[in-house]
């Protein structure tokens, strides 16, 4: 069973965690408990949400104003409120770049997200030819930037810039508390292995059933909800 700590620092991804995934990005809400729940995380612990959305498109989906990470490590700030961006101009300028230049194909969609882009490709007909259009297509992609492939998605990012090295700066900043991380996708093995490399106690979650480097596992958004309402 995942241990319930006394003073947890709470690290929490959005899709595939507190919302389900669905083929539409612009869908995910999150599960009908977590807003209430996480009010309640909020004025008793520091929470964070740790996500590769948009800060600013993420608060079309949680209305509170919670401590957040964004763009998988380059955004900081409050949802729906101040946003600090910590990516290099240069990797800006590539992502600009390459963002011209993405494959056409049916069914694949871009999303925007500030600085950065994903490209969807769940609802293509042949995925297997449109993984390898686009690994095709990134190999043109600059040093400065790196290529994350998660569920039926490539997302860009500067490298060197994870959630990781995100988690790490804050778990820094509060040594009295032990940090809590749940996360369902690749670059959230990042933020495992920061954590545990951390000469402290940390809960690391891995959220579904991919391989993982987590020391526990949760099925899904519902029982990530019964986890945390075991601290309320």
């Amino acid at each position: 069973m995942i241990p319930v700590v006394d003073r947890p620092l709470f690290f929490l991804d959005y899709d595939g965690t507190l919302a389900p995934i669905v083929d539409d990005p612009d869908a995910a809400v999150p599960h009908p408990d977590v807003p209430e729940l996480l009010r309640e995380l909020d004025n008793q612990f520091p929470v964070w949400i740790v996500t590769g959305r948009d800060l600013r498109a993420l608060a079309s989906f949680l209305d509170q104003p919670l401590k957040a990470i964004g763009l998988h490590g380059a955004q900081e700030g409050v949802v729906g409120g101040e946003v600090q961006r910590l990516m290099p101009d240069d990797a800006a300028k590539a992502l600009n770049c390459l963002r011209r230049s993405v494959p056409s194909v049916d069914g694949m969609h871009v999303e925007d997200k500030d600085q950065a882009f994903a490209v969807h490709y769940r609802e293509v007909d042949d995925e297997t030819e449109t993984r390898e259009r686009l690994s095709s297509w990134l190999d043109a992609m600059p040093e400065m930037l790196d290529a994350i492939w998660g569920k039926k998605v490539v997302e860009l990012r500067p490298d060197g810039l994870t959630k990781g090295t995100a988690v790490r700066r804050i778990a820094d900043d509060h040594p009295d508390h032990t940090p809590v991380y749940l996360g369902d996708d690749t670059t959230d093995e990042d933020a495992f292995a920061a954590l545990q490399d951390m000469e402290r106690d940390a809960v690391t979650v891995r959220v579904g059933d991919e391989d993982t480097q987590a020391d526990y596992r949760l099925a899904g958004p519902n029982e990530v909800v019964e986890y945390l309402r075991r601290y309320v």
